[in-house]
């Protein structure tokens, strides 16, 4: 039996793709959808390895990547801002409605739990600013704590944590009950149906303009494709 797990290279698809890349084509190839209707599976798989491989790029890699390709992928140098872009389009499909994540509805809930994890671990990393080489000497800000605890796992919050739920439960025409607090999104997708993860991609300056830049050179496509 093949190797079948929660973690981004805990499944053959993954590992034989890993095995497989060569340079950041490999990886924009993952990414292509042209024809595609519907990412199946193993299509999933590929995408979410290769998506780490582009978090490692930024700085943030996996700690339990395959040595062979954390050294490849090291070499790669930063991605561009389109890759970087891709990655996280792909990732989003595969969390909002894949196989893949129909397949692990069907799990065990710890199993379930542990992918859901995994995918929302994947999605944080790729939301961090890029990390700088070299040595900056510009004081970095004390990042602000949070010690409230998460109505999940009863832990503080933590650095820059201020994530907050609110359910509102109407059991008849009448009655209506309202109920929420703090919770780490890992903790609250760990609990969700896979295919109804919380997505919370962060945008800082240079994804934002790139991605207002690429609007509007679509719009334009449309407009010249109108006339």
């Amino acid at each position: 039996m093949g190797a079948w797990g929660s973690g981004s290279f805990e499944n053959d698809t993954a590992l034989d793709f890993a095995g497989g890349v060569e340079s950041v084509a490999d990886l924009e190839n993952a990414f292509d959808l042209d024809g595609v209707e519907e990412i199946d599976a193993d299509m999933a798989c590929e995408m979410v390895a290769a998506a780490e491989c582009v978090a490692a790029m930024r700085g943030y890699p996996l700690e339990d990547m395959p040595d062979d390709l954390a050294e490849k992928v090291a070499a790669f140098g930063k991605p561009s801002m389109a890759l970087f872009d891709q990655a996280r389009d792909r990732v989003s499909a595969v969390m909002g409605g894949s196989e893949l994540t129909e397949l692990w509805a069907e799990a065990e809930p710890d199993d379930k739990a542990a992918f859901n994890a995994a995918m929302t671990d994947l999605m944080e990393r790729l939301g961090k600013p890029a990390k700088k080489l070299g040595k900056t000497t510009k004081r970095k800000k004390k990042p602000a704590f949070n010690n409230s605890p998460c109505s999940f796992c009863g832990e503080p919050m933590g650095e820059e944590e201020f994530h907050q739920f609110d359910i509102t439960i109407h059991s008849d025409d009448i009655s209506t009950m309202r109920n929420g607090g703090w919770a780490h999104i890992s903790c609250l997708n760990a609990a969700l149906h896979p295919s109804h993860m919380i997505q919370t991609w962060q945008m800082d300056d240079e994804l934002l303009e790139f991605v207002m830049q690429k609007i509007e050179r679509e719009r334009e496509e449309r407009e010249k494709a109108g006339d």
